[in-house]
């Protein structure tokens, strides 16, 4: 990773990079500035994770570095999350305690070479002098096994002025856990989310339709794709270790007319479960093959299902009584699957506003590449609908796959960072203009 420092002119310089340079092995999947030891400058939390390192290698710390008040930064010496290595997402910090300092939700990402299996989440509890400890079990037991978590939010969903949790991932309900006097209770059902389990990457909230509670907005795989999903035929991943040899297979279905087929070509599967070559000596045998064809009672007893209804990008409308109503976004979002999302009022017009941007390459020939997203502004009427504005118009169109989107301030201009997988950074600065967008 590097630290860049903002200079008074607004430029960014590299800064620190000998320390991070020390923990370059470390694949960094998010980070948070915030205050760990109430000293009043901002400390560094890095969360690190990846599928190719074992749950034994160091690769898999997560670091906190604290600040000496000068922008100077020194590695703190805990073993983060929880004393043990673990493969992380998202950090997101809130005084949960109410005891003055900040304390942390820490996303487990998923468990090396043995993609989805749930993993556990961390609650880090802040003593005021940057040490924590992992207090999951007791405050919030619902965390353990949560599920291979992608984003969080701290927020005050149902309006009684202390934090709650929001947490998306993949084969995930959007997750909502009550803050019960410092106690995290999973109240996703009651809130009307049991059934939005989805391929979730990103999440964020503000006052959408302006009545005064904050409402939802999460970026999904989108519906310009071969897996689609609903209520009544959701898309399936079985997870076993069908051939015995010690690591678990994953085989993903789709229904149709009540049955539950396998995505996966007849030498894809055998490539990977050669106990089953016998079985299918021809692709003839193979075709129109359900998974109780595939495999017996026995094996499918032993597996985990994991379940996604809705693939939409979506809008979540708080309706104040503790439950939210899901709708899905304009089809311009729906076309490739969204990893970033920024909330601004980009035109002036006091209305929040929505940018998103995505796109996946690295997807299989048989699906196609996810590349039909080049950012995307979908201007607020401060009544909860959204309207697409095109790129020509707007100005902002991104390129490549992005992961993230932040906004800053920088030379008295208000910013737009684009984070890029396997490419520079993007910049874009937001000016009102007196030309009305034209919609997409």
């Amino acid at each position: 990773g590097k630290l860049f420092r903002q200079e008074r002119d607004g430029r960014f310089t590299s800064t620190n990079e000998e320390l991070l340079a020390e923990d370059q092995i470390c694949e960094d999947l998010e980070s948070l500035f915030f205050d760990a030891d109430g000293d009043g400058d901002l400390d560094l939390y890095v969360s690190s994770g990846g599928n190719e390192f074992s749950t034994a290698s160091a690769a898999l710390k997560d670091r906190l570095y604290l600040n000496d008040g000068r922008g100077h930064f020194t590695l703190s010496p805990q073993i983060l999350p929880s004393g043990k290595y673990a493969s992380t997402s998202c950090v997101r910090a809130a005084d949960l305690d109410g005891d003055g300092d900040l304390d942390l939700f820490v996303g487990g990402r998923l468990r090396p070479r043995y993609y989805g299996l749930p993993v556990d989440s961390y609650l880090l509890e802040n003593d005021g002098a940057g040490n924590f400890t992992d207090r999951a079990e007791e405050l919030a037991p619902g965390l353990k096994n949560l599920g291979m978590i992608t984003d969080a939010r701290w927020l005050d969903y149902d309006g009684d002025g202390d934090s709650d949790l929001i947490a998306v991932g993949e084969w995930m309900p959007v997750t909502v856990f009550r803050n019960d006097g410092g106690r995290l209770t999973d109240v996703t059902a009651e809130a009307g989310l049991g059934k939005t389990n989805g391929w979730w990457n990103c999440i964020e909230a503000a006052d959408f339709d302006g009545d005064g509670d904050l409402d939802l907005v999460g970026g999904n795989h989108g519906l310009n794709s071969r897996f689609v999903a609903s209520k009544e035929g959701p898309l399936t991943l079985y997870i076993n270790d069908f051939d015995r040899n010690g690591t678990v297979e994953q085989v993903l279905c789709y229904y149709e007319d009540g049955n539950s087929y396998p995505f996966a070509l007849r030498h894809d599967l055998v490539t990977q479960m050669p106990h089953l070559k016998k079985k299918y000596l021809k692709y003839e045998n193979y075709k129109e093959q359900t998974i109780t064809d595939i495999f017996s009672p026995e094996e499918l007893e032993q597996t985990v299902e994991l379940k996604a209804y809705d693939m939409a990008t979506s809008y979540f409308a708080n309706n104040g009584d503790g439950t939210f109503s899901v709708q899905a976004l304009p089809t311009a979002a729906q076309f490739s699957p969204m990893y970033g999302l920024a909330v601004e009022d980009v035109d002036g017009d006091g209305h929040k506003d929505l940018l998103l941007a995505g796109n996946f390459y690295e997807a299989k020939p048989e699906t196609g590449r996810y590349d039909a997203d080049y950012g995307l502004w979908l201007k607020g009427d401060g009544q909860g609908n959204f309207e697409a504005i095109r790129s020509a118009a707007s100005g902002f169109r991104t390129s490549g796959e992005v992961r993230d989107l932040d906004l800053i301030e920088a030379g008295g201009k208000r910013l737009l960072l684009v984070a890029r997988n396997s490419a520079p950074l993007q910049v874009f600065e937001i000016t009102q203009s007196p030309n009305p967008p034209i919609p997409q």
